[in-house]
Formats: structure tokens, sequence, C-alpha cells
């Protein structure tokens, strides 16, 4: 039988307890981290490929029309560009028709 009140026994059983409580709550924050880098690694995927798909349409107009396109409205409805507006903005600056336009995507917050 355990002599309790001895007081290396008493820390001996707190060791026991306070270990596996330990290494949990580092796996949960490692979970957490992970999980957070994971969402923002995709988000920026999704910026990504929004500009890039923005990109190719204006480039797809250019090369049928031999201008490219005054704004993305014109990219939605003549050359089936889509995108999540609730999600992203596209900011499209369109200095000549026959200069490449300056195309951003940023995520709405």
């Amino acid at each position: 039988m355990k002599d309790l009140k001895n007081p290396a026994l008493k820390h001996a059983g707190l060791r026991e307890f306070a270990l596996p409580v330990i290494v949990t709550l580092a796996l949960a924050a490692i979970l957490v981290f992970a999980v957070t880098g994971v969402g923002h690694v995709s988000d920026m995927q999704g910026v990504e490929l929004t500009r890039q798909a923005a990109i190719r349409t204006a480039v797809e107009c250019y090369s049928i029309e031999g201008a490219y396109p005054a704004d993305v409205k014109y990219m939605e409805d003549n050359y089936g560009l889509t995108y999540d507006h609730s999600k992203y903005v596209i900011f499209y600056d369109a200095f000549s028709s026959n200069i490449m336009p300056q195309i951003e995507v940023y995520e709405k917050r």
C-alpha cells in the first residue's frame, strides 16, 4: 500500500497524471495550428486560381476579338468566367484595349 504522506510518492502520482494531460494538450495545439494553416493555404489557392481564370479569359477574348475586354462583367457574359462573388473581388484595370489589363483578386473578409 502506498504511503500518501510521503511527498515523493505524492509527486510521482502527480507526474503520472500530468504527463498524459500535457501530451494531449500539445497534440491538440498542433492540430489546431495545422487546420488553421491548411485553411489559409486553401484560401490563397482559391485567390490564385480565380486570378488565373480571369487572366486566361482576358487572353482568350483578346485572341478572338483582337481586344481585351473592358471589364469583368463582359468576360462573365461572353466567355463564361465564373467565380464566387461572395468570396472574391476581382480588380480589373483595363488601360487600353490592346494592353494586357492589370488583374488582381482579393478575398472578401
